[in-house]
Formats: structure tokens, sequence, C-alpha cells
């Protein structure tokens, strides 16, 4: 919420790169600090739209807010505002937020995404030969990386996949058909990106290296390819079998009639509620929505995509649930580049695949930035790791003071590695159990590389990117005239019980209410609804309040309530706009009775606060900027401005 407050007051702040000018000429100084053409330009153009014409009428009006823009973040400044803790932090958190934005190498987020959706356009019917692995278990891991180099060599060798799989693969729900998994389509679930590069990357036919997913390691072999079938929307008429499979042909006759009728005209969505044993489904007409492959079982799945267009429906379909007729509702066409663009950008967001992406971009940065690591030094404290490494107890060898890495302009030392190693325990510690110290802290002093990779780019991204650096002064000038506006205006405007007396008072005539009407509703109680119309008798003569103490006197339950209605209000029926009318309330249980006209009055503080403190804040800042005009000399180069004008 804050951060878009911030965002509509600064509206007219720069967004984008400031295109380089040569030269590019002040426009104006605020207290000697100056503001180029340029920035004021694009300010310009980007918050008027289609209204920036450029005239010299529309300019110097802009020009105007935009000094007086200027003036409060000078005086923000001079608040000591920037050196807030509280302020900085909060910058900080934009200025991480923005850089992770820069630290995602846009050239390879772009290339992962087009090659998603070009696999997306194509099915791949895979098997494989899996060897499972435990993650917790080092030796296991290693185990199974040998049985399945051993399992490729036997295919290079010459053996027969089907074989092979059959006798060595240790996915049992597959082996003894080859391995088959039938088709796939991209995007797998995260874990699986090697996978899917193995069956989209190889010629059908053939088979790839073996790869390693969360399973564990696999040989994928390419059965065939298609375009991909896409998602269909279907409806399905189901006649359940037994399990046993003991009224198999009873239910086949059944699934028979219900297919003749539909050749007979029947309409399908009648037949689907009024037969279909699918409940959940019935009701909608058998409606079961959006299908992709692999969601069921391959008879039913054939059967829906052999169906040429949208209303055709199949001959009777046997799966393990029973007899279906399914219908084709609607083919759903394939999304557009543009359309899949941003639903592909955030699944690899959360995939292993922009890790990938992002270690490219780390690499990059480890080569401009000259990157080196002692290996000495290295391999010095590996040595002297220790065997507590995977426990809570490890502490920083007691090792020389060295420097292990340079980068860029920046160098780190031995002790600085184990300070990140020790504090971040959960790396070293997630390992399996047993893990070489070698292998653990070689993935320590990856991600160690890699954080100060990162750092060192985000320290340098304002002089990299001028957009970039124009983007931190667009949050920083915001955030400082955000806390300026809302000490010196909307503070003060709520805060300052005096002041918006006294305005109040300065300014009373305007704020008014309009004519009023006061009327007042007359009910009696069921007990005395028989002396209603002694009350109305009494009440053509005397005023209500009266009428109500001789009711009371005399034990009427009589009850008079009042409202105020100003002109907008819509009136009881039967009653106008003007004094000592009555009516008849409709259920005749009493009366309305119009009191007074009330004449247009002041408002007290209280009924016009939310007006008045709007009113005084826009006082309070009138006055503000009138004193900052005073306090900081504004200074405009008027051929610069008039060279900006487009006649």
């Amino acid at each position: 919420m804050r951060f878009s407050l911030i965002l509509t007051l600064i509206a007219f702040l720069w967004t984008g790169l400031i295109q380089a000018q040569t030269p590019d000429p002040v426009l104006f100084t605020i207290d000697g600090q100056p503001t180029p053409a340029s920035e004021f330009s694009y300010i310009y153009a980007k918050n008027n739209r289609d209204d920036a014409d450029f005239s010299e009428a529309s300019l110097r009006d802009y020009l105007d807010l935009y000094t007086k823009f200027k003036l409060k973040v000078r005086e923000a400044y001079a608040m000591g505002l920037d050196t807030v803790s509280t302020l900085q932090t909060e910058l900080a958190g934009y200025r991480k937020q923005l850089a992770d934005s820069y630290l995602t190498d846009k050239e390879i987020t772009d290339r992962l995404v087009d090659e998603a959706y070009k696999r997306m356009q194509e099915d791949v019917q895979v098997a494989h030969i899996l060897i499972k692995t435990n993650p917790n278990v080092a030796t296991d891991t290693l185990a199974a990386y040998g049985k399945i180099q051993a399992i490729y060599k036997r295919l290079q060798a010459g053996e027969a996949w089907d074989e092979v799989a059959r006798k060595s693969s240790e996915d049992n729900a597959t082996k003894d058909a080859g391995g088959n998994l039938g088709y796939i389509t991209a995007l797998l679930p995260n874990g699986f990106y090697a996978f899917e590069n193995a069956a989209y990357e190889t010629p059908v036919g053939q088979y790839a290296a073996p790869v390693h997913t969360t399973l564990g390691y696999h040989i994928v072999k390419v059965l065939n390819k298609r375009p991909a079938r896409g998602e269909l929307d279907i409806a399905h008429i189901l006649l359940r079998v037994k399990a046993d499979g003991s009224d198999d042909k009873a239910v086949k006759v059944r699934i028979d009639d219900l297919y003749a009728q539909l050749k007979a005209g029947g309409r399908f969505e009648e037949l689907a509620k009024k037969s279909s044993e699918d409940k959940t489904t019935a009701e909608r007409g058998g409606a079961i929505g959006p299908i992709v492959i692999n969601q069921y079982e391959k008879a039913f799945e054939d059967a829906v995509y052999a169906l040429a267009n949208d209303g055709d429906y199949t001959a009777p379909v046997r799966t393990r649930l029973g007899w279906h007729i399914i219908k084709r509702v609607r083919k759903r066409p394939m999304m557009t580049m543009d359309q899949a663009k941003r639903k592909i950008e955030t699944q690899i967001s959360r995939d292993e695949r922009i890790s990938a992406a992002r270690q490219t971009m780390v690499n990059r940065i480890k080569k401009e930035a000259g990157y080196t690591i002692d290996e000495n030094v290295y391999n010095q404290f590996v040595s002297m790791a220790g065997e507590d490494l995977q426990t809570y107890r490890w502490q920083v060898p007691n090792v020389p003071p060295a420097t292990l890495i340079t980068l860029g302009g920046d160098s780190y030392s031995n002790i600085d590695f184990g300070n990140y190693i020790r504090n971040n325990a959960r790396t070293r510690m997630g390992m399996a159990k047993g893990t070489a110290n070698k292998e653990i802290l070689d993935k320590v002093l990856a991600d160690f590389v890699n954080e100060k990779a990162l750092f060192y780019e985000e320290k340098n991204l304002s002089a990299k990117y001028p957009e970039f650096k124009s983007l931190m002064r667009e949050y920083e000038e915001g955030i400082l005239l955000f806390e300026a506006t809302k000490v010196n205006v909307w503070d003060k405007a709520s805060k300052d019980t005096v002041g918006l007396e006294a305005f109040h008072a300065a300014h009373v005539n305007d704020y008014m209410w309009d004519e009023r009407l006061e009327i007042a509703t007359v009910t009696l109680d069921s007990a005395s609804l028989s002396q209603l119309p002694t009350i109305k008798k009494w009440a053509a003569k005397k005023p209500i309040d009266v009428v109500a103490a001789k009711a009371a006197k005399k034990k009427i339950g009589m009850t008079v309530t009042r409202k105020i209605y100003q002109k907008e209000d819509p009136l009881p029926a039967g009653i106008t706009w003007a004094a000592g009318q009555k009516a008849d309330l409709p259920d005749n249980t009493g009366f309305i009775s119009v009191e007074k006209v009330i004449p247009p009055t002041p408002k007290t503080l209280d009924e016009a606060r939310g007006y008045i403190i709007a009113d005084y804040q826009d006082q309070l800042e009138k006055d503000w900027i009138a004193s900052l005009q005073a306090k900081y000399p504004v200074k405009v180069n008027d051929a610069v401005l008039m060279s900006l004008v487009k006649k």
C-alpha cells in the first residue's frame, strides 16, 4: 500500500532510460542543483501521453508542476530524511527487488521461454531405464551412477533395449513393456529438466546418455514424435462395470442402446443427465472440462483425440471404470507465443532451468570481473575442515588468513569462506551423511562464489545500466517526497487541532448544509392502535412533542422517531418538500409528519471533518510550496525550454 502511494506521488518521475544527448542542456536549477532538459522532456511525454503536444503553454504548465516536486525533494534532503535508518532500509529493499530483475540474464531467460514454447508444440513418446537413488545416502547415489553407466555400456555394445529394460530397470510399472512411458509434453515438473532435454533433443529411435532427476538416473529412448495434441474440452456418459467384470456384457448392451439413441438424434446432455453413472459430471450434462495427454487411460485418450470435429462423439469405449461414450465439446487453440510467454515465465521461474540460466549469468560476471581462486589456499582449508563438518559443532579451522578468491576489486579470505560455511549449515548438513568433505565444500564454495559475484554485479548496476540508476533515484525521491509531505502536510492537517479549528472558523461558510426537512414518524403499539384517530386529531392542532406527552399521560403506547432528510434523499410516500404535511404509514400503525424545513446552516467541524481536513491539507501544501520557493531559488533557462517547443 505504501509503495503504491509513493508511486502515485512520483507520477512525474522518470521510469526509463534518459537518452544521452550531446550536449544535454540544463533546463532549470533549484538551489544550484541542475535538472537536464532530457529528463524533463521524457517525464512530460510519459505522463501526458496523447496530450503531450509540446506546445509552449503545455510545457510551461508541466514545468510548474515539476519544479514544485523538485522543491519538495530538496527540502526532504534538508530535513535529513535521507539519513533515517527505516527509510534507508526501505530503499535497500526496493533496490534488492529491482536488482533481482537485472540479475537475471534476460537473453538466457528469453531462450528458455522460446525453447519451452517450441517444445510445447510437440509430444514425444519415450521409454526409459531407471536406476533409483536415495538423495540422503551418498553411497547409494554413487552405486546408482555406477549401475546406470554399466547399463549404458551394454546398450552401446549392442544388447537389445527391451531385454535390458526388462532385466535392469527399477521402474516396475514399465520395465516389462520396454520402459515405455507413452507420450510426454513440455514442460515437465521441476527436477526433470534433464529428462525433458533428453526426450526433445534425441532423434527418434535413439537413446541419450544417462541423465539425473529427482527419481534417480535414467537412460531415455525416443520412440516417436508427433504434433502436440493440445487441450480438449470434453463430456462423457459412463456406465460402470463391476471390478470383476461379471456384468460387462449387460453394461455393454445398455451403453449400445444409449449410443443408438444418440445416433437417432438424442441430445447428449440429456442422456448424460439421465443415464450417466459419473454423478460428478452427470448433472453438468457429462461435462468433464479440459483434458491434456496422460490424464486418462490410453484407450480413453486415443478415442477422444481421434474425434475430428467439435460435437463429435465416440462409439462406446471400455476402460477400467466401465463403458464410456465421449463427446468432443471444443478443441482449445494453441496459445501464441505472446499469449503463452507470461505463463511459461512463471513456470520456469520456479524451475531448475532458471538456476541454469542464473549460473550462466554468474559465469559471465566472473569472467568480466577477472575471477581468480587460490587453489593452494582452498586445498589447505579442505584438508583442515575436520570430521564434524556436517554437525552444528563445526567451527572455522585455525588456518592462517589468506586471500581465497578475488572478483573485480573485491577479495575474500579463507576466513570469510569459513564464516560463510558456519552460517549456512543447511547446505553442508543437507547433503547425504558420509559425503566427503571435498564434495561438500565444493558445493558450498560454488554457492559462496555465486553470492559474491551477484553482489559484485549489484554494486555496479548503477554504473553499468543508466536506467537502473534512474529507477533508484525515482524510488529514493519518491520515499523522501512521501515522508516530507507526511510531516509537513498530512500529519499536520490531522493532528493540528488548533490550526484545523482556526481554518474551519475562517472558512465556515464554505461548509454549509443545504435546506433540509425534519420528519417525525409516529407509531402506536398493537394495544393502542384503536387510539390512532385520537392521536391524529391531537396532532392536527398541537406539536408532536406535546402530543407525545399527552399520550404518555393517558398510557397510550406511542413512539416518535425523527430523521433529517437532505435534498438528494428519497422522501417517504405521500410527502413533498413542505412543512406541516402528514401521511399515513403503509401498515396503518401510525403516520408521518413534516416538522419543519431547516434553512441552510453551517456544518460543525465534526460534521464536515473529512472535507475540512482535505482542504486544510491543500492550504498547508500551498503555504509549504510558497515557503520553499522563497527558501530555494529556482532558475529556469527559458531558451532551453523554448528549444523543446514543437511548432
